[in-house]
C-alpha cells in the first residue's frame, strides 16, 4: 500500500480552502444582495482553521486535536446554512454551534476521561457522515438547466464525502487497537484526507459556479424586471411577447393583447405625491397579476400603462379577460392606504387574427382601442374590431 505525506495533503487542503475562501469573501463583499455565500467563506476559513489544529497534533492528540476536529464540523455546518440561504430559506444558526458543542464532547470524552480514540474516530466520523448527508439532501434538484446541474453536482460530491466518512468509521471499528498508537501512520487517514481534499475543493468550486450563476441571473432579472412593480420592464415584456409570437405563429394559435392605463394618474399624483403614486401603481399591478392566468406575460410598458400578452387567445376571450381586470382594479383601488382615490383603468383589445403576429402592429392596434375608451369615458374595455367595425360606416 503507497504511503502518503498526510502533512502535506492536509497543506494543500487548507491553501485551496483558504484561496476559495478568499474568492467567495470577495465576491460577497461586492454583492450582498447575493444571500449564502459569506456562510461558505466564513465554513472554509473555520475548516482550515481546525485542519491546522489537527496537523499540529495529529501525531499525539492532544489537548489541540479537540478544538480543531470540532472546527472543521462547524465549518461544515456553515456549508449547511450557507446551502439554506442559498435557496432562499433562514438559516439555523444553532447547527453549527450543535456540532461543535458535540464534537467536543466525544473528543473530549474519549480522548480525555475514557481514553478510547477508536471510538472518537468512530463517532466523529459518523457526525461527519450526517452533515455531508444534510448538505447532499438540501442540494439534491430535479431542476434542468444549469443550476439544476450544478446543484446535483453538488449533492453528488456531498453524498460521496458521506459515504467516505461511513467507509472511516466501519475501517475504524474493525482496525487493530495498536493502529492508534501511532494514528499519524494509519493508511485510512491518509486516504481519508487526500479525498477529503479533492472533494473539498470541488465542492468550493461548485459553490463559486452556484454563486456566478445566480449573479448571472440577478443582472438578467435587473435588465427585464421593473424596479418599482416586480414585474416584466419594456425590454422583458418585448422579449417574452417576441418568443410567444414565434410559438403562436409557427403552429397557427391566435395571440391577443391587452393595453392598460390608469385613468386620471396624474391628478392622482398631483394631489398626492409621487410616493403615493408609486404605491397606486404597485397595487395595480398585484391586482392585474392576480386575475391573469399563468401562461400570460404580464409587464409594464412605461409609465402608468402595462400590457398583457394572451396566447392562444381570441379577442373575443381577450375582451372578457379584460372586463374582469377592469371590474377587479375598480373594487380594489376604490381605496389605498387608507385614502379614497377611486381608481379605474380603461383597456384596449387587439389579436393577431386582426391585427397581425407583429409585436408593434399588435401593441399599435390594442393602442388605438385604448386611445377610443379613453375619448369614450374611461373605465371601459374596448376592442380593436370595434373601431375598425365602426370607421367602415
Amino acid at each position: 500500500m503507497p504511503k502518503f505525506d498526510l502533512k502535506t495533503i492536509i497543506f494543500m487542503s487548507m491553501l485551496l480552502t483558504f484561496m476559495l475562501s478568499m474568492l467567495l469573501a470577495i465576491t460577497r463583499s461586492h454583492h450582498k444582495e447575493v444571500r449564502g455565500p459569506g456562510y461558505w467563506a466564513v465554513g472554509n476559513l473555520v475548516v482550515g482553521l481546525g485542519m491546522v489544529l489537527v496537523l499540529i497534533q495529529l501525531d499525539a492528540p492532544k489537548m489541540l486535536f479537540l478544538p480543531g476536529m470540532a472546527l472543521i464540523g462547524a465549518g461544515l455546518s456553515l456549508y449547511l446554512n450557507g446551502i439554506q440561504a442559498f435557496n432562499g430559506n433562514i438559516p439555523n444558526h444553532r447547527i453549527p454551534i450543535a456540532i461543535f458543542l458535540l464534537l467536543v464532547a466525544i473528543d473530549g470524552y474519549f480522548m480525555l476521561v475514557n481514553v478510547d480514540l477508536r471510538t472518537a474516530v468512530v463517532l466523529g466520523a459518523v457526525v461527519f457522515a450526517g452533515i455531508y448527508l444534510a448538505c447532499a439532501r438540501l442540494t439534491f434538484s430535479r431542476d434542468e438547466g444549469i443550476v439544476g446541474t450544478l446543484f446535483w453536482i453538488a449533492s453528488s460530491l456531498f453524498l460521496i464525502m458521506a459515504l467516505l466518512m461511513l467507509i472511516r468509521a466501519f475501517a475504524a471499528s474493525k482496525v487493530d487497537v495498536s493502529v492508534f498508537d501511532a494514528f499519524a501512520t494509519w493508511p485510512v487517514n491518509a486516504y481519508t484526507f487526500m479525498l477529503g481534499a479533492v472533494s473539498q475543493f470541488f465542492i468550493s468550486s461548485v459553490f463559486v459556479l452556484m454563486l456566478s450563476y445566480r449573479l448571472n441571473q440577478n443582472l438578467e432579472s435587473i435588465a427585464t424586471i421593473d424596479g418599482l412593480t416586480g414585474i416584466l420592464n419594456r425590454r422583458g415584456l418585448e422579449d417574452s411577447a417576441l418568443k410567444m409570437q414565434g410559438i403562436c405563429k409557427r403552429i397557427n394559435l391566435s395571440m391577443a393583447v391587452l393595453v392598460i392605463d390608469m385613468d386620471y394618474f396624474k391628478k392622482v399624483n398631483d394631489k398626492h405625491g409621487h410616493l403615493f403614486g408609486d404605491d397606486v401603481l404597485r397595487r395595480l399591478a398585484k391586482v392585474i397579476n392576480d386575475i391573469l392566468r399563468s401562461g400570460d406575460v404580464f409587464g409594464r410598458y412605461g409609465g402608468e400603462e402595462f400590457c398583457v400578452f394572451l396566447p392562444n387567445t381570441t379577442e373575443k376571450d381577450a375582451s372578457g379577460l379584460a372586463e374582469r381586470i377592469r371590474a377587479g382594479v375598480e373594487k380594489a383601488l376604490h381605496e389605498v392606504n387608507h385614502t379614497v382615490i377611486k381608481g379605474t383603468v380603461s383597456i384596449g383589445v387587439a389579436d393577431s387574427v386582426r391585427a397581425g403576429y407583429d409585436f408593434k402592429g399588435l401593441v399599435a392596434a390594442a393602442d388605438s382601442a385604448l386611445y377610443t375608451a379613453k375619448n369614450n369615458g374611461r373605465n371601459r374595455v374596448v376592442s380593436y374590431t370595434s373601431i375598425t367595425r365602426d370607421s367602415q360606416f
